[in-house]
């Protein structure tokens, strides 16, 4: 009953969106004038009489408002940064399709072509926009860094974006991994491979219904003819030395696009922690641990895009990274019963990844597209660590023979997708619908051997091999009208999992199949020209990581392990958010969200109660308010940019009494991003965040505060460009924690190494077959050239 009264709520929805009227639509294509190619979410706006009617984001390119009056004449604009803003008055909803033409934004200075710049920060109707090329501080760091540039991103026990855990796309597929895995992978992909981060607050039906808010990550893609290529260096220093190198090359014609990449870094970086435990209060143990960690990392990609006809187009594209990690981990724990251990660890990590993606793309009838994807994409870890743990007494004598342990665990992950998507016109309202599976399969192993009279036996408590598969099916279809002011969307996600854990060395067996429906509103009124408010809710689910379901054991020393939980049940949860936008520049909003079976991050104490236990389980329910304030303004004529966020945040968590979970608290956060142009050549970056403490969970966090800056020059008539950065210049990028569930209490102290000096060159070559148009090209004519993004 629950799944078909939610079913005819969406019903009456898009049928109230399809009540007949006299009315006519508007339907058009914006592309660069030079290339031909699509202008994804340039800027579109319909205006009468000085006030606008309907704003949109063109999606693709394209563009489309309907209900409109076919005795009524409208004010057509549409802006794209680096490009000439495009008018068009006396529009009538009785003409055909546009193809709107923009031109680069070019300027003839000396005989020097000079090109304005993207912002470094855009805030859109549906989401943020974060130009990370135009970064210094960005330069020669990695992807996870990156990200944590966009407002109201933070890094709190993994990426949060307003609060809410995120869901991280690559060039608009998920990226289906988490925690550590997520991070790690990230952190493995050089910066300087990113064109834009998008950070979607409200995805539609059209994304998936698993996470938060979603931050998609573009990958930068030569859109110039002919064949060019760029060539970056850079090295940095901390405590330690790190360099990373790349070369980028790109072909483009009229009809055919092919593009590849290879990018190496080398990173070295130390890593201190500090851990005060008790149980109970009838022991402490304090642990102090040291690292070194030495990573490299190779990225690589080919692609080629192909234009059939003015209607289809097909493409792939491959990538691969490689990487390697070493850590030497010394670990020494001193317990309140007068002994204490000193652990020494050589952990390595070798990780492989490889993703391939096929597309066809085509326009059926004349307000049709049809999108299919076939994605392939395989996920290898090799993870091995070597314990060697000696025991002293109150005098430091060490007493006994030192205890050895080792391990293996290799992983192995693939996930297959396929999806259609569907995008039509009818009448007066605009349809989205599409099909979509994903097929998992993971297979880890975990095996465990200690010595016992200087032989290795298996240690069969530890070791254990878990497979999981997981097949999800889905379905969506939303619908999108303009009601006079009124911009009107509708949506309804229909999702199947199928999912199935087994444990080879247990012979046990977990199944778990469940359907869903997702639906989704949004209500935009548009009180004036600069001036919108927003309505918006949305029913999602967070299901567990891989990782999470994994039942294995990670040993960090006799005292302290994590272990998964393969019974953790999905979390469904309830979101609801008030908007409102002022121009370009502000942008409010306040949230609500309402969790059910919310997952949780716990500890425990061991059977024999010696030992700490980490591992996740659902909570009976959270509910978190959530209030945003950001601020954008471009200042001395263009010359700064600042973007400036202030949030605060209220959670609250529903558990039974004896996990020591039931808690609510306030906390807030500020960010700031500011981009100084000085001159024709220099351009200066500094950001700055800092959170106030907060409780999330089991979690009682400590305030912290960050600050980076950086420095950048153009050589070489342009083709080249000099950057210098510092990150966290005053060193206070630690993480200060407690924690309390189930009877266990801990305060740790995280002191990674954040503070570095990077210095990048990057060297732009090549024939781009890009000259300065003077002149806007305007036609009512079918789209050409439609080549993929």
């Amino acid at each position: 009953m629950k799944h078909f009264s939610k079913l005819s709520l969406l019903i009456a929805m898009i049928a109230f969106l399809n009540q007949s009227s006299i009315a006519q639509s508007v339907k058009g294509m914006v592309i660069d004038s030079l290339s031909r190619q699509a202008l994804v979410n340039a800027s579109v706006s319909l205006s009468q009489n000085g006030a606008i009617l309907h704003s949109l984001n063109a999606t693709k390119g394209e563009f489309e408002f309907s209900g409109l009056d076919t005795a009524s004449v409208y004010r057509l604009n549409i802006q794209y940064t680096g490009y000439h803003s495009f008018v068009l008055d006396s529009l009538k909803a009785d003409q055909s399709s546009l193809v709107i033409s923009l031109v680069p934004d070019q300027k003839e200075i000396a005989g020097v072509t000079v090109t304005a710049s993207k912002p470094f920060i855009v805030q859109k109707n549906d989401r943020i926009v974060v130009n990370i090329a135009q970064s210094p501080i960005a330069a020669g760091g990695n992807v996870y860094e990156a990200v944590k540039k966009a407002p109201g991103v933070v890094d709190i026990q993994g990426l949060q974006f307003r609060g809410k855990n995120v869901t991280v796309y690559i060039n608009d597929k998920p990226s289906r991994l988490g925690g550590e895995e997520l991070k790690t992978y990230l952190s493995s992909m050089p910066a300087n491979t990113v064109e834009r981060i998008e950070v979607i607050p409200n995805p539609s039906a059209k994304y998936e219904a698993s996470g938060g808010p979603v931050i998609n990550i573009i990958l930068a893609k030569s859109k110039d003819l002919g064949t060019n290529g760029v060539l970056t260096t850079g090295a940095g220093a901390g405590k330690y030395g790190r360099y990373n190198g790349g070369l980028s090359l790109n072909h483009r014609n009229a009809g055919m696009n092919v593009y590849g990449s290879y990018d190496y870094q080398q990173v070295k970086v130390s890593n201190k922690k500090r851990a005060d435990r008790s149980f109970n209060n009838l022991y402490t143990i304090h642990d102090e641990q040291g690292s070194i960690e030495s990573s490299g990392s190779h990225t690589a990609k080919l692609g080629m895009d192909y234009t059939i006809n003015s209607r289809s187009s097909f493409g792939g594209l491959v990538r691969g990274l490689f990487s390697d990690k070493d850590r030497d981990i010394n670990n020494s724990s001193l317990v309140s019963t007068d002994s204490s251990s000193l652990v020494s660890n050589d952990n390595r990590i070798n990780l492989s990844t490889i993703s391939a993606n096929l597309y066809y793309r085509t326009r059926l009838g004349k307000t049709g597209d049809l999108s299919l994807n076939a994605d392939y994409f395989t996920y290898n870890k090799d993870y091995s660590d070597y314990f060697i743990t000696h025991y002293y007494d109150k005098n430091g004598g060490e007493y006994g023979s030192p205890y050895l342990l080792r391990s293996n665990a290799p992983a192995n992950n693939r996930i297959k997708s396929f999806s259609a998507d569907y995008t039509f016109s009818a009448g007066n309202i605009s349809y989205e619908a599409g099909l979509k599976a994903v097929l998992t399969r993971t297979d880890n192993s975990s095996v465990w051997e200690k010595n016992e009279n200087g032989a290795w036996e298996n240690d069969e408590l530890k070791s254990n091999r878990f497979v999981y598969n997981e097949n999800i099916y889905a379905a969506y279809l939303s619908a999108s009208r303009s009601i006079s002011k009124f911009d009107l969307q509708a949506g309804l996600r229909m999702e199947y999992t199928d999912a199935k854990g087994y444990s080879v060395t247990l012979k046990q067996e977990n199944k778990n199949n469940y359907a869903s429906l997702f639906p989704s509103l949004t209500v935009s009124y548009n009180l004036s020209e600069k001036q919108q408010y927003s309505f918006s809710y949305r029913r999602r689910i967070e299901r567990f990581g891989f990782d999470i379901v994994n039942p294995f054991i990670v040993y960090q020393n006799q005292y302290a392990y994590y272990q998964g939980n393969p019974d953790i049940k999905p979390s469904y949860s309830h979101n609801f958010e008030l908007g409102w936008t002022y121009g370009n520049e502000w942008m409010a909003s306040a949230e609500y969200g309402h969790f059910i079976d919310a997952p949780a991050e716990v500890y425990k104490k061991s059977d024999d109660g010696t030992a700490m236990i980490n591992t996740y389980e659902n909570i009976a329910s959270a509910d978190q308010v959530m209030l945003n304030l950001t601020y954008t303004k471009r200042l001395f004529k263009g010359k700064l940019t600042t973007s400036n966020s202030l949030g605060g945040l209220y959670a609250k968590y529903n558990a039974p009494e004896n996990t020591g979970l039931s808690n609510a608290a306030t906390s807030a956060f500020i960010s700031s991003s500011n981009m100084l142009s000085l001159g024709a050549a220099w351009k200066a970056e500094l950001s700055a965040y800092y959170y106030s403490p907060m409780r999330i969970g089991a979690y009682d966090i400590r305030s912290q505060v960050l600050a980076s800056a950086g420095f950048s020059r153009t050589l070489l008539n342009k083709k080249a460009t000099l950057g210098l950065s510092v990150s966290d210049i005053f060193n206070s990028g630690k993480m200060r924690y407690g924690v309390s569930s189930y009877g266990v209490k801990a305060f740790n102290k995280n002191m990674p190494e954040t503070r570095f000096v990077k210095m990048t060159f990057t060297y732009r070559f090549g024939n781009k077959n890009v000259k300065a148009a003077k002149n806007r090209k305007t036609g009512i004519d079918d789209v050409k050239n439609r080549m993929g993004n």
